[in-house]
């Protein structure tokens, strides 16, 4: 069964049972109002009586108990009482009461449902004319000279008795159950665009899903909607382009990855086939090529290692009370000498002896170590200018500034935080053979987000790249 069959059977079901309860609730009402509407139109009537009795008591000179009145005189007063009230016309009262009968003999005429359901009854609680079973729910007391001489005594309706009140309570329900269809129609004609306009995003969305889990993942939802639905095909397309991002950043890594171990491969193979034919002789200076292309290999593995240990988690920081100051000190002067060798000066800024923070110090360690390297690796320094590299340790309200900045050359400024990304960097005047494999800051920037602190990059003052890093002070 679809989804759209089941959504509809759905709706109709939930439908017809609040139909239901309507048709139940709207019967019951019904069926309350009408009694309540038949006994306003008794009471009516009964009051009517019992001025219609007091009348003809009082002008009626015969009667001087209540038993005096007739069976046919309480009949004809039950009969004018339906619509007439003779307290403000009492002289039409013998016109219509006791009036003369014609010598032929008519039957009485039969009693309606109210009169069958009112009582005369005396002061000794004796029934004189009318019904006599049950208890009498409402009493009106009859009057003659201010003084009380009877009582009438009505028994409510519990239910529908007259045939023009239950035609009429019919006549409602079938209008009811009348309209009560005609909503199932409209709702059937309703329901199955309704339908479409939740099915066909899921459908939408369905196929797409099924394109991405076969890989295609240059499919994109047309999101126009505002409701879930749309955020929803927002999201999918978010997702589509994440995986995308994923994929090709992965397919650059391993193409990457590929070239990097290819270059000094190469290099270590060709020297070493040109030492075996006897072409390169075997010399400190030839072995020395080779070491150093075995150590950009170490280097290039050990980086890929730490970033690998870094993505799945795996990288082991072991926080406690940290030393910054010491930790920056014996950085500068570990490169000073390599720096030296180059061409470079290091120079000390502004260097707080007392910055302390909660942190790893061997991944601390590293971090100041990858910027520092990286600094020497791609500033230049010729006969002109000597190359320049600023280290600073500067308090920063709640946290410690760490900057180290460079000389020429720079980068350009839509090049910036792409310098974070693996095997990135930038112009070509920062390639592998000035500098290392691009992962440096890549992984500068996973310490500082285990630290819970804040990269920077831009161009610096000196011409060359400025990285400030900020870190919490210990608390």
């Amino acid at each position: 069964m679809g989804i759209r069959t089941k959504l509809v059977l759905f709706l109709l079901f939930f439908g017809f049972v609040i139909l239901g309860a309507l048709l139940w609730s709207n019967n019951a009402i019904l069926h309350k109002t009408m009694l309540h509407y038949v006994d306003q139109r008794d009471q009516q009537r009964l009051e009517r009586l019992k001025n219609n009795l007091e009348v003809y008591l009082n002008y009626h000179e015969p009667i001087n108990q209540i038993e005096d009145i007739s069976p046919r005189a309480w009949r004809d007063l039950m009969k004018v009482s339906h619509r007439s009230d003779f307290s403000q016309t009492p002289y039409a009262m013998p016109l219509l009461i006791d009036r003369p009968r014609s010598r032929r003999f008519r039957p009485p005429h039969p009693l309606d449902d109210f009169e069958r359901r009112v009582s005369l009854i005396d002061l000794n609680n004796r029934v004189v004319h009318g019904a006599e079973e049950g208890v009498a729910t409402i009493l009106l007391p009859v009057m003659m000279e201010d003084e009380k001489v009877a009582i009438i005594g009505y028994y409510p309706l519990h239910e529908l008795v007259e045939q023009a009140d239950i035609e009429f309570a019919e006549s409602q329900m079938q209008v009811l159950w009348f309209g009560a269809v005609l909503v199932t129609l409209l709702v059937l004609i309703l329901l199955w665009p309704l339908a479409n306009h939740f099915l066909v995003p899921i459908q939408e969305l369905t196929q797409a899903m099924k394109s991405l889990a076969q890989g295609k993942l240059s499919q994109r939802l047309i999101a126009k909607r505002r409701d879930e639905f749309g955020q929803l095909q927002r999201d999918y397309n978010h997702l589509a382009s994440t995986l995308e991002a994923a994929q090709n950043s992965r397919n650059q890594w391993i193409a990457d990855i590929s070239h990097e171990l290819r270059t000094p491969l190469t290099i270590l193979n060709g020297t070493l086939e040109a030492m075996t034919d006897g072409i390169r002789p075997i010399t400190p200076e030839n072995l020395q090529v080779m070491q150093q292309e075995v150590d950009v290999l170490k280097r290039l593995i050990e980086d890929l290692y730490q970033l690998s240990l870094s993505d799945v988690g795996a990288m082991r920081y072991e926080m406690r009370h940290t030393d910054l100051t010491g930790l920056l000190n014996l950085a500068i002067d570990y490169f000073s000498e390599k720096a030296k060798n180059k061409g470079l000066l290091i120079y000390k800024q502004e260097i707080n002896e007392n910055a302390a923070v909660y942190g790893d110090a061997t991944r601390l360690q590293q971090l100041i170590h990858n910027l520092m390297q990286n600094a020497i690796d791609y500033t230049e320094s010729s006969d002109q200018q000597t190359g320049r590299i600023e280290v600073s340790l500067i308090d920063n309200s709640k946290h410690w500034l760490l900057r180290i900045e460079d000389s020429a050359p720079s980068i350009a400024k839509q090049d910036l935080q792409k310098l974070t990304e693996r095997f990135y960097r930038g112009e070509s005047s920062r390639n592998r053979e000035t500098g290392g494999a691009g992962l440096g800051l890549a992984i500068v920037s996973q310490i500082v987000a285990a630290h819970n602190g804040e990269l920077n990059l831009s161009q610096s003052d000196l011409g060359g790249l400025k990285v400030d890093v900020l870190l919490e002070k210990q608390k």
